[in-house]
Protein backbone atom coordinates (compact mmCIF):
# COMPACT_ATOMS: atom_id res chain seq x y z
CA UNK A 1 0.00 0.00 0.00
CA UNK A 2 1.44 3.61 -0.70
CA UNK A 3 3.19 5.20 2.28
CA UNK A 4 0.73 8.24 1.00
CA UNK A 5 -2.27 6.31 1.64
CA UNK A 6 -4.27 6.77 5.07
CA UNK A 7 -6.42 3.56 6.21
CA UNK A 8 -8.69 4.77 8.76
CA UNK A 9 -10.74 1.93 7.98
CA UNK A 10 -7.71 -0.55 9.12
CA UNK A 11 -6.40 -3.05 6.50
CA UNK A 12 -9.71 -2.16 4.62
CA UNK A 13 -7.76 -0.80 2.00
CA UNK A 14 -5.81 -2.34 -0.76
CA UNK A 15 -4.24 -1.06 -4.53
CA UNK A 16 -6.48 -1.90 -6.88
CA UNK A 17 -5.27 -4.36 -9.49
CA UNK A 18 -4.08 -2.47 -12.72
CA UNK A 19 -5.12 0.88 -11.89
CA UNK A 20 -2.06 2.85 -9.56
CA UNK A 21 -4.53 5.53 -8.93
CA UNK A 22 -7.47 4.02 -7.11
CA UNK A 23 -7.72 1.64 -4.29
CA UNK A 24 -10.29 -1.33 -3.69
CA UNK A 25 -11.89 -1.30 -0.55
CA UNK A 26 -13.32 -4.66 1.47
CA UNK A 27 -15.81 -4.38 3.77
CA UNK A 28 -17.22 -6.90 6.61
CA UNK A 29 -21.17 -5.94 6.96
CA UNK A 30 -23.33 -4.11 4.79
CA UNK A 31 -24.42 -0.39 5.85
CA UNK A 32 -28.06 -0.81 7.26
CA UNK A 33 -29.46 2.51 5.79
CA UNK A 34 -27.79 1.98 2.35
CA UNK A 35 -28.88 -1.47 1.80
CA UNK A 36 -31.01 -2.63 4.23
CA UNK A 37 -34.36 -4.60 2.82
CA UNK A 38 -32.89 -4.88 -0.99
CA UNK A 39 -31.50 -7.69 -2.53
CA UNK A 40 -29.13 -6.67 -4.93
CA UNK A 41 -25.78 -8.60 -6.74
CA UNK A 42 -24.35 -5.68 -8.34
CA UNK A 43 -23.36 -1.94 -7.00
CA UNK A 44 -22.12 1.01 -9.61
CA UNK A 45 -20.75 4.07 -8.26
CA UNK A 46 -20.95 6.98 -10.85
CA UNK A 47 -20.15 10.55 -10.07
CA UNK A 48 -22.66 13.06 -11.32
CA UNK A 49 -21.39 16.11 -9.70
CA UNK A 50 -17.65 17.08 -8.00
CA UNK A 51 -19.56 16.70 -4.89
CA UNK A 52 -21.99 13.65 -5.39
CA UNK A 53 -22.02 10.20 -5.64
CA UNK A 54 -24.50 8.00 -7.03
CA UNK A 55 -24.71 4.15 -5.69
CA UNK A 56 -26.91 2.14 -8.19
CA UNK A 57 -28.03 -1.21 -6.18
CA UNK A 58 -29.04 -3.96 -9.62
CA UNK A 59 -30.52 -7.31 -8.82
CA UNK A 60 -30.11 -9.90 -11.92
CA UNK A 61 -28.94 -5.99 -14.35
CA UNK A 62 -32.34 -4.39 -13.12
CA UNK A 63 -31.87 -1.51 -10.73
CA UNK A 64 -33.69 -1.96 -7.29
CA UNK A 65 -32.17 1.40 -5.47
CA UNK A 66 -29.88 3.79 -5.79
CA UNK A 67 -28.43 6.70 -2.87
CA UNK A 68 -27.28 9.66 -4.25
CA UNK A 69 -25.02 10.96 -1.45
CA UNK A 70 -24.35 15.01 -1.51
CA UNK A 71 -21.39 16.62 0.33
CA UNK A 72 -20.92 20.37 1.27
CA UNK A 73 -18.17 20.74 -1.35
CA UNK A 74 -15.57 18.81 -3.65
CA UNK A 75 -13.01 17.64 -0.32
CA UNK A 76 -16.12 14.95 0.23
CA UNK A 77 -15.84 15.76 4.24
CA UNK A 78 -19.17 16.58 4.99
CA UNK A 79 -22.50 15.00 3.75
CA UNK A 80 -25.37 17.50 3.38
CA UNK A 81 -27.89 15.06 1.92
CA UNK A 82 -28.53 11.51 1.44
CA UNK A 83 -31.66 10.04 -0.92
CA UNK A 84 -32.30 6.88 -1.49
CA UNK A 85 -35.14 5.87 -3.87
CA UNK A 86 -36.52 2.32 -4.00
CA UNK A 87 -37.84 0.89 -7.51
Amino acid sequence: MKSNLNDREFDKFREAENDKSSVSVSVDAALPIESAGVDWDEIITTFPANQQELYTYKKNSVTVQTVLVTYQNGDKKTITNMIRTRF
